[in-house]
């Protein structure tokens, strides 16, 4: 946990660049209990998703690993900016974790989409305007040599342009339009190491991406949390669903700063 000041500095950093790496989130332990769930789930089959960028996705974890997968809903590492930002209308939106065990170079993407354009696809006279912020706990070493995680720098309070909306979706095609503007843009990499977390506004345009093969027994893995300050309903896009959350924990439930005094 980290002292006042240093949350402080984050926080504005957060509110600036739309991004913070924040070290030693997660303990060892923690770590290796969660990359022997992952892998043998991985071995087992057990995933939801396996695309063509090199991306295997687990959704269930909140039923299948309740305490383990509870305990980083409104984790002590990433409360102060999940509360700072969106108070007790932060409701978990979704869990989900990745391996990429082979080739990964993940498109471009927002996971929020639609953030500038919600209010357009409400239809509504006095439409509210919804906010998304992603906590991800990293379980392997991310090195330069390994790994990335990249972000567009200088648009977290500016839409991409007006031409590129129809391309903002899932992809594997590099030369598609959006994909190629981002590769374009400024950049800044991190290197997030195992036990650390990353927070990011949601509709920040990022990228994941593995280099090279893993070391043995160490297939490059994380966990994704997204939240929401507030439902969205279902024609805004986003890459999560709610619904199986919402089953899971019941809608009080998802909000982890609700009981708070």
């Amino acid at each position: 946990m980290k002292n006042s000041s240093e949350s402080h500095e984050l926080l504005e950093q957060l509110n600036r660049d739309g991004y913070i790496l924040i070290p030693n989130a997660l303990s060892p332990e923690r770590v290796e209990q969660w990359k022997t769930v992952l892998y043998a789930l991985y071995d087992r089959g057990a995933y939801e998703i396996s695309n063509g960028v090199g991306n295997v996705a687990f959704e269930k974890l909140l039923a299948l690993e309740p305490e383990l997968a509870g305990e980083l809903v409104g984790h002590e590492s990433v409360a102060p900016f999940l509360h700072a930002i969106m108070g007790k209308q932060c409701q978990l939106r979704s869990l989900r974790a990745h391996v990429n065990p082979a080739a990964y170079l993940q498109e471009w993407h927002m996971d929020f989409y639609d953030y500038y354009y919600q209010e357009e696809k409400a239809e509504a006279q006095n439409p509210t305007h919804g906010l998304c912020v992603n906590s991800t706990f990293y379980l392997t070493d991310n090195t330069p040599e390994r790994a990335r995680l990249t972000f567009v720098k200088n648009y977290l309070d500016r839409p991409v342009p007006e031409e590129l909306v129809p391309f903002l979706r899932y992809t594997e095609d590099r030369s598609d339009p959006f994909q190629r503007w981002c590769d374009d843009q400024e950049l800044e990499h991190l290197h997030p190491m195992a036990g650390d977390a990353v927070v990011f506004y949601s509709h920040v345009p990022h990228q994941g991406a593995k280099i090279g093969p893993d070391p043995e027994g160490e297939i490059r893995a994380n966990i994704v949390l997204h939240y929401q300050q507030n439902p969205m309903f279902p024609g805004i896009r986003f890459v999560s669903n709610p619904q199986f959350t919402l089953e899971t924990l019941g809608y009080a439930g998802t909000f982890p700063f609700s009981e708070q005094d």
